[in-house]
């Protein structure tokens, strides 16, 4: 029989299995909503005949002296009704071992991923994939475009590439320092328990006004939810105002062109300082503005990214055990991470139905797992005029996701929301 294949982890996936839990472990969410009720038997067949095309998908987390791996299953991946319980923590030796989820509901096909796998963009290239699959056997003339792979097509070796050690990177590194943030007051739900709100946005209406301010529209909602966080810091009045920090995931990609699947991106932190003073709405938002402008620049990126890939080929980093790898990742985490930031808004940007799928898929629908923190994550994507923001916690308080949208519908932007919560 021919022997397993293995990967190593990207130097971003890295990080995902040594701070995970019981609790918690870094995951999202990519779904696509049908017009016709999902059929499971077909749905396993797609599965069955797509997940092929992506081997570093169909892989398990395997533990080394060094470092994580991930090995492949040759099982195949059972598709399952959803639950009603999104981003359940990945746990290694269950689901033999797959750090992927295929679900179904109704009109949904869902997938969800541990994020050692992949990032947002991957996983859009999976669900594309899957969903072409699945119509072309129910004798839909569907094609493999719009970033949806051919299932009859080899691997690209490039696709399972960790292409942070292709790109070019500088000698010079970013600096990691950054204070705590100020978050949210909030309550901690049960384990386990992920509350979503979702909002369908007029694109157009959302675009005339983030431009009246010379803004993107990320730039826009990053300052919606700063400008949220600015008036709840000021309500409280405490005895110290604490930055305001709302971090962004950029796609590598637009930088560096790379057929990857895996992860290729790396984040930044626009905010601004409440200690400087008082701020309007049009402050915040030029001050993201510049920020963002500032440092979405390639070279200062791939410094940040040096930093990191810099820890990993550090020779005595790589000869400590993983066990002790683990405790001081885990230690520094705990430290960091999340608390250096008040929200996440990650934004898969605009996406274009693959060709013969248009009377099929009503669209796409992409949410971040629980944070490892109580806050409020949000994540958006766009197809056509439909803006499809989603707000993830496993908080009782919606504070966040109700002034952003509350702030969005006084300007004028048609909003239309839907929530799992039992009480809204």
């Amino acid at each position: 029989m021919r022997p397993k294949r293995w990967f190593k982890l990207d130097n971003a996936g890295k990080l995902y299995p040594a701070v995970a839990t019981n609790r918690w472990s870094s995951s999202f969410r990519i779904s696509a909503e049908l017009f016709e009720t999902v059929d499971p038997e077909r749905l396993q067949r797609a599965v069955d005949r797509v997940l092929p095309r992506f081997p570093s998908f169909k892989a398990r987390m395997r533990t080394g002296f060094f470092w994580y791996y991930l090995e492949e299953i040759k099982v195949p991946l059972e598709v399952r009704q959803d639950t009603g319980h999104p981003c359940m923590p990945f746990r290694f030796h269950q689901d033999n071992g797959y750090l992927l989820r295929v679900f179904y509901y109704r009109r949904r096909i869902s997938a969800e991923f541990f994020h050692s796998l992949t990032d947002g963009s991957g996983g859009l290239i999976f669900m594309k994939t899957l969903v072409v699959e699945y119509l072309r056997m129910g004798g839909v003339d569907a094609r493999f475009d719009q970033g949806a792979l051919r299932i009859d097509e080899k691997p690209d070796p490039e696709e399972t590439a960790d292409a942070f050690l292709s790109m070019p990177l500088p000698k010079v590194r970013a600096s990691r320092k950054e204070s705590t943030a100020y978050h949210f007051f909030a309550t901690p739900e049960i384990p386990h328990t992920l509350h979503l709100i979702a909002a369908s946005i007029d694109c157009a209406a959302l675009k005339k006004e983030s431009a009246a301010l010379g803004a993107t529209l990320t730039e826009y909602l990053v300052g919606v939810m700063l400008y949220a966080a600015y008036r709840d810091q000021r309500s409280r009045r405490p005895r110290r105002l604490l930055p305001l920090r709302v971090s962004v995931p950029v796609n590598m990609r637009a930088y560096y062109p790379t057929k990857s699947l895996r992860n290729f991106s790396t984040f930044i932190n626009p905010g601004i300082d409440p200690r400087l003073g008082d701020y309007t709405f049009e402050e915040i938002v030029r001050e993201v503005r510049g920020y963002m402008r500032y440092s979405l620049n390639p070279k200062l990126l791939s410094a940040v990214i040096a930093t990191n890939v810099a820890d990993e080929k550090n020779l005595v980093i790589r000869l400590v055990p993983l066990l002790i790898k683990n405790l001081v990742i885990g230690s520094i985490f705990r430290k960091a991470g999340d608390r250096l930031v008040t929200a996440t808004l990650s934004n898969l940007g605009k996406t274009a139905l693959p060709t013969g799928t248009e009377k099929h898929i009503r669209r796409f629908e992409f949410h971040l797992g629980c944070p490892s923190m109580p806050m409020c994550s949000c994540a958006c994507v766009t197809q056509g005029n439909d803006l499809r923001l989603m707000f993830s916690s496993s908080i009782r308080e919606t504070t966040l996701p109700r002034a952003v949208l509350r702030f969005l519908v006084e300007k004028g932007i048609p909003v239309a929301v839907e929530s799992n919560l039992e009480d809204d």
